[in-house]
């Protein structure tokens, strides 16, 4: 397992070590998705965890490593396919102590040998923004994207993982202000300039609002947050 997995960038403290192998079979296809976790060890401090994707034959196709919360902690994880994103999805089961947000879930559609992250949600099972405020406070992983076309493109997507990924960047919380400073922190996050051009594009905004009225539950939640103003998302 360890020649498979092979070297992995540090987490928080440590480098994430592995946690789950899960086998998948869709359209044909078969994939080995492994997890790999490191819990918190210190106060203050987070935890991570790595997503690492293996072909039938076991060749190491693509991976990805993440922060999974400032004083949250991984408790569990399970793979579940869900019907209503025609996809396989990783949950992440947190415990959070000391000060920490509650965030219970997170959720990772894995399809078409990409990975999304596609929802975090309280111990109510209600949709919460993500932060990216600090670098430490960030979850999960950002679509890739740099242009309003490729991002109108995410929001219309005929593939809710797409749509879901998009919209839980754009209802988190930005530092979008250069002269507010919290030293030793950055003046503004590192997508404070990517989130601006989005919130000020009137496309981006008329398709958040339509995707509010969505018949999809998750969909039409990470909407709602998304259409929210900076005072809003501040109070949260």
């Amino acid at each position: 397992m360890n020649r498979a997995v092979g070297e992995v960038p540090k987490g928080v403290i440590t480098e994430p070590a592995p946690w789950h192998i899960w086998k998948t079979s869709r359209d044909g296809l078969s994939r080995y998705v492994v997890l790999l976790g490191e819990p918190e060890v210190l106060v203050p401090g987070g935890s991570s965890a790595c997503v690492l994707l293996f072909d039938g034959a076991s060749k190491r196709l693509r991976s990805w490593c993440f922060q999974t919360g400032w004083r949250i902690d991984l408790d569990r994880a399970s793979l579940e396919f869900r019907t209503d994103l025609a996809s396989d999805v990783i949950v992440l089961h947190m415990v959070r102590f000391i000060n920490g947000r509650n965030v219970a879930k997170e959720y990772f559609a894995v399809g078409g040998d990409r990975l999304r992250f596609v929802r975090m949600e309280n111990d109510k099972g209600e949709a919460v923004q993500n932060e990216y405020v600090f670098p430490n406070f960030e979850i999960g992983i950002v679509p890739a994207g740099n242009t309003e076309e490729e991002w109108a493109s995410m929001l219309e997507s005929a593939d809710r993982a797409d749509v879901l990924s998009a919209l839980v960047f754009l209802g988190g919380r930005h530092i979008t202000e250069p002269r507010r400073r919290f030293a030793p922190e950055p003046a503004e996050s590192k997508y404070a300039g990517l989130f601006q051009q989005l919130a000020g594009s009137p496309c981006i905004r008329e398709l958040i609002a339509r995707l509010s009225h969505s018949e999809n539950e998750w969909i039409r939640q990470a909407a709602l947050l998304a259409v929210r103003g900076p005072r809003d998302r501040l109070l949260q």
